[in-house]
């Protein structure tokens, strides 16, 4: 679901990603019918420990799983990464059909946020509730409880009974939903007691592509991975294993959702016409009514306002709608399911702001060959400094650091992205090196160096809406590798003077230095403004079309306020207000979700909107400006004859209703063409308007 990042991990997609991951993955998944493992139950008054790392190698905490005789199941997780620590203790009783009759989760996540839920079922009631959502129903037959709250893994092995013991392995889940499991590879491994053979498992129907879990022979949990970055193997494992499994896993989820482009994506090989469209003209900022657009080879290459004379051609009429570049995302993190919610979504270009590199340039060359369903990507390298606060790749010494740009020059990157722990005086010869390579500089703000600092150093580029305030609230005084990066912007963002005399010098130095900031302005949205039992105010207008498991979470809030609610309410108005004043003094933003892909863009634009932005800028911002960042304005983000076919039929005029870019009912990808309502279904989404037929 979500990714401060991927591999650089932000304020909230990784640790929601992480928590979303751990929560599915309760729900571990039944070997083939009929084998000796479908009824095979885990050893009792057994302890089983297992050990976290980061980035395949960086030790990250541990997880102590413990199974009494009597159905009793207890787990105790610490794991820790880029300043964020989640602790997470688990209690659960089966009763005796190995269902669940009792489950207490108790601790602290990532934001520091508590972590408090339960469910019982008693007297022919289920009930279950967490500090965003409860309910209950009565049931002679309860399903099978999945918690919102993660790294229980001590539930895995229970659902996998349960869930085999029905004819097709799947199960009813409370709160709502329906779970599927599968075995879908064995692989051997080197064991400290020798060889090993460990089953990959799938589960199907909790979330928008399958999850993933390792088990042993015995049905015990063995590995978890979450996409290279986080994983989890037995105590006293080599940890090469885990990379080895990463791997497979990776394979495995490719094939998976290699085969939804079967049916999903039509590749044209003859010209194709879009009649009867509006076409929104992003260079001049207006709607132009009733055009055609004729396009060939993935090309644009014909616009006009009457007929298109191509016999062959495949005519798609828009019927008044209105045809618009394609939008972008300028903070994404690639994943293979993303790929799929992006183009339903009409974000056709990504770049990828920070990943495990390996895992960068096999989805990269998946998308550009059409292999499985994605954007077309742009890949900014992330480097940071070895830590205690490290993230992804760190450099233990300068000369690494100049290294690593010299690598993602040699592949092909456009852009380097610093991290928090990188040492000040390394970010001018970092620059330097980046320049002279043809690539610019971006990232979050070092600690201990302050925004303007960051600037006169060489960055081109700033990361996150709050890096611009702590120039002022943190300076180069504070320690922003810690949270300290998200409290005192909460609490203090809405008491800077945005008139100020220093507020205004460093306005006029961003602009004088050409300095586009990159907002991720959604995401601290959440963070200052949601409220517990109520929407994430990111997601708001979507979380009806979710799957529920993936609804659930997003009434459960993330970041602790420490009761300075009114405080984080004025931050978020200071924060608009900032947006509008970076725009009106004619610094470059750049739309980015670091979170949910496409939904998390669709919120960002209404956000500049909100913060009054005039919604032709909006657009001009989502498409042709983050072509000209990207340096590939010449042939894509505007509709213009010559120009790449990026494009999306909307339903609405997204001049007069930015919402617009949420209604898309069909998408172009160079010769390809995707139904939106058919894409949103694949992965579990209830689309939100019916596409149009090609």
């Amino acid at each position: 679901m979500t990714r401060d990042e991927y591999v650089s991990v932000g304020p909230y997609a990784f640790g929601r990603l992480l928590l979303t991951l751990c929560t599915l993955f309760l729900v571990a998944c039944s070997p083939e019918e009929g084998s000796e493992e479908a009824t095979a139950a885990p050893a009792v008054g057994s302890v089983a420990r297992y050990d976290w790392y980061m980035g395949g190698s960086t030790p990250a905490g541990r997880t102590t799983i413990t199974r009494n005789g009597d159905g009793k199941i207890t787990n105790e997780s610490f794991v820790h990464w880029n300043n964020r620590e989640w602790t997470v203790n688990s209690e659960l009783q089966l009763d005796d059909r190995g269902r669940i009759a009792s489950q207490k989760i108790t601790g602290i996540s990532p934001f520091k946020s508590e972590i408090d839920e339960f469910y019982s079922y008693e007297n022919g009631v289920a009930s279950w509730g967490t500090p965003g959502d409860s309910g209950s129903a009565a049931t002679d037959d309860p399903a099978f409880y999945l918690a919102n709250e993660g790294i229980t893994f001590g539930a895995f092995g229970a659902l996998v009974r349960a869930a085999s013991s029905n004819i097709d392995s799947s199960i009813d889940l409370f709160p709502n939903g329906r779970a599927r499991v599968e075995r879908v590879r064995d692989v051997t491994v080197d064991a400290p007691g020798g060889e090993q053979v460990l089953s990959l498992y799938a589960v199907h129907g909790i979330a928008f592509t399958p999850t993933y879990l390792w088990f042993d022979e015995n049905m015990n949990v063995a590995a978890f991975d979450a996409s290279g970055y986080l994983g989890m193997i037995p105590e006293g494992w080599d940890v090469a294993v885990l990379s080895e499994l990463s791997g497979i896993q990776s394979e495995q989820d490719g094939e998976f959702v290699a085969q939804m482009a079967n049916g999903l994506a039509t590749r044209v090989a003859e010209p194709v016409i879009f009649e009867h469209v509006n076409l929104v003209d992003v260079v001049n900022g207006r709607l132009i009514e009733d055009q055609s657009v004729l396009i060939d080879r993935g090309v644009i290459k014909s616009i006009s306002a009457g007929t298109i004379d191509s016999p062959d051609a495949r005519r798609i009429d828009g019927g008044g709608k209105s045809l618009m570049p394609g939008l972008w995302d300028m903070h994404g993190h690639f994943s293979l399911s993303d790929g799929v919610l992006n183009i339903a979504g009409g974000i056709v270009n990504v770049r990828n702001i920070g990943g495990v590199h390996e895992k960068t340039m096999e989805l990269t060359a998946k998308h550009d060959s059409g292999e499985v369903i994605g954007p077309n990507t742009f890949r900014a390298g992330f480097m940071d400094k070895a830590g205690p606060y490290a993230s992804g790749w760190a450099a233990e010494t300068l000369k690494d650091a100049l290294d690593r740009v010299d690598f993602y020059a040699e592949n092909g990157y456009i852009q380097i992205k610093l991290y928090s722990s990188i040492e000040p005086e390394w970010v001018a010869p970092i620059a330097a090196r980046a320049h002279s390579l043809g690539m610019r500089v971006s990232g979050h703000i070092p600690a201990f160096m302050s925004a303007e600092q960051a600037v006169r150093a060489g960055y081109d580029e700033i990361q996150h809406i709050n890096m611009v305030f702590l120039n002022f609230l943190a300076g180069d005084r504070e320690d922003t590798r810690q949270q300290i990066r998200f409290t005192l912007y909460g609490d203090e963002a809405g008491n800077l003077d945005l008139k100020s005399a220093e507020v205004q010098a460093f306005l006029e130095l961003l602009k004088e230095n050409e300095v586009t900031i990159d907002p991720t302005a959604a995401i601290f949205d959440t963070s200052l403004r949601h409220i517990a039992g109520t929407p994430d105010p990111t997601f708001a207008a979507v979380v009806d079309h979710l799957p529920p498991n993936v609804a659930r979470g997003m009434y459960n809030v993330e970041m602790n306020k420490r009761d300075q609610e009114d405080a984080w309410l004025r931050s978020a108005g200071n924060q608009a207000a900032m947006l509008k004043a970076l725009h009106d003094i004619g610094i470059q933003l750049v739309p980015g979700s670091d979170n949910m892909a496409a939904f998390t863009v669709h919120r960002e634009l209404e956000l500049y909107v909100e913060a009054g932005i005039p919604a032709a800028d909006v657009l001009r911002i989502a498409t042709l400006d983050s072509a000209r960042v990207t340096g590939v304005a010449d042939r894509k983000g505007s509709i213009e004859i010559d120009k790449d076919a990026d494009l999306v039929l909307v339903d609405g005029n997204p001049f007069e209703d930015i919402s617009a870019v949420r209604r898309a009912v069909l998408v172009m990808k160079g010769d390809t063409l995707f139904r939106p309502e058919d894409l949103y279904r694949a992965i579990g989404i209830e689309p939100f308007v019916p596409s149009i037929e090609m």
